[in-house]
This record gives structure tokens, sequence and C-alpha cells, in this order.
């Protein structure tokens, strides 16, 4: 396993609210210098998510985010010659042929995106992936519930078999949900910023900066410790263009 000592001296201090001092450009050629092949290819394993953001907004005609593994010509290639995707992406691709069946059905791309990084990562990403799943699905669960929505339509592409989700859907019929103790300050932050929705991804993305600190070991200095900086990074940069905006906003009520 590498050693990455001198990288990681080198991060600058990520603060909450604070946008980093260095961009995600300069991040990116920062770790290419740096990391091993394999390691690197970790590096895009975490930013998945963002990769399937970018395709559902590929489809939607919305702007990109420019964080992505692949950048736009590359997304629009790979998705027409369908190549250099993972293989249940272009399973997908495959299964449904229209553009609209493929936004229709989206949340299974994610489903598939977490059963696959947790059959066969380790380490930090693995902890990583179970975190965002279990997050998501108690997100999913409080939104159907506030929403009234058929909770087993919403998780219609999970396993019926694992754990948390045979939790959510024993609780179909009740009329509140109520999380496993680990997530109950998730429900408490639903619910206190539920007609602020900028407000609750804000408060959300907070949330998930203390748990990856949680899972950071402060004495590594492998891949595991990069990787949890990263994604650390990419949180505080997205609460800081979040910040951007709700001041342009506010700057726009002046006018």
């Amino acid at each position: 396993m590498a050693n990455y000592y001198f990288l990681i001296a080198s991060f600058p201090a990520l603060t909450v609210g604070k946008a980093p001092e260095l961009t995600f450009k300069e991040l990116e050629s920062l770790l290419a210098l740096n990391l091993t092949a394999g390691d690197m290819k970790k590096v895009r394993e975490l930013l998945r998510p963002i990769d399937l953001y970018n395709i559902r907004a590929f489809w939607l005609g919305w702007p990109l985010d420019d964080r992505s593994s692949m950048k736009a010509k590359e997304l629009e290639e790979a998705l027409l010659v369908q190549e250099g995707l993972p293989s249940y992406v272009i399973e997908y691709l495959g299964r449904y042929e229209s553009v609209a069946e493929r936004l229709r059905y989206f949340s299974s791309l994610y489903v598939s995106m977490y059963q696959d990084a947790i059959s066969r990562d380790q380490g930090f990403l693995l902890q990583y992936f179970q975190f965002e799943r279990e997050l998501h699905l108690v997100l999913t669960a409080l939104r159907a519930k506030q929403s009234g929505k058929n909770l087993a339509r919403e998780l219609q592409f999970e396993d019926p078999t694992d754990p948390l989700v045979v939790e959510i859907l024993a609780q179909k019929d009740a009329p509140d949900f109520t999380p496993p103790r680990e997530y109950e300050e998730v429900k408490t932050l639903f619910f206190e910023y539920l007609a602020k929705p900028n407000e609750l991804h804000q408060a959300i993305l907070e949330y998930k900066f203390e748990k990856i600190e949680e899972m950071e070991e402060p004495q590594d200095f492998g891949i595991d410790r990069v990787l949890a900086f990263v994604a650390k990074f990419l949180i505080v940069e997205s609460i800081s263009l979040l910040s951007q905006e709700k001041g342009r906003e506010q700057m726009r009520a002046y006018e």
C-alpha cells in the first residue's frame, strides 16, 4: 500500500462554510501527480455519484457538474457508443432505449451503483458507500411519508431482504417513519428544514461531513485518508456553491 504522507500533509484544512483554498481542478492535478494508477481508479469510483447525476442532467439538458470523472464530451460519446461506463450503466441503457424510460427508472441506477460498490469495495470506500446508501434510504422513506407516496413503489428496485429495507417497509402503513437510532438526527434535520429545500440540502451535507470525519483514521497516510479528504472536499465545495447561489438570490431581491 502506497504511503502518501507528503501529499496528505500538503492538503489544506477544510472548514464547513468556507471555500476550499484550491479548486477541484487543482486537486485533480495534485492527485494525478501523486497517486498510483490503481489509487486514481478509487478516486474515480468516489466520483461515481456525480457521474450518475451528470448522465441524468445530460438527458434533461441541465448544466453538468464539472467534478465528474468524465467531462461533457466524454460522457456524450460514452452514452452514444455505450462504452467506458460501468457494466450496470451499459445494461441499463440496453434495457431502456428511450430517454423518457431512462429518466422514469433512473433511481434504479443508484441502487445498482451502491450494490456494485458494496459488493467489491473495502476500507473507506466500503464504509462511505454503505453510509451513503443507508442515508439515501432513510431520506427516501422520510420524503415518501411526507408526500404520501407509496413506500413499496419508492423502494421497488431495492433488495427486499436487506435489513434496512425490511425495517422501512414494515412501516409502510404507519402514519410516521421512525429511522434506525443512528439516523434519528437526519429525521430531526428533515423536519426542521422541510420548508427550505436549500437549507435542508446544506444541513444534510454538513451531517455527511461530520460522519466522514468519524470514518477517518488520523494516523493513516494511505489511500483511505486521501479518499476521505476528497469526499469532504466535495462537500465543502458544494456548501460553498450553495452559499454563493443564496447570496446571488439575495442580491437579485434588491435589483
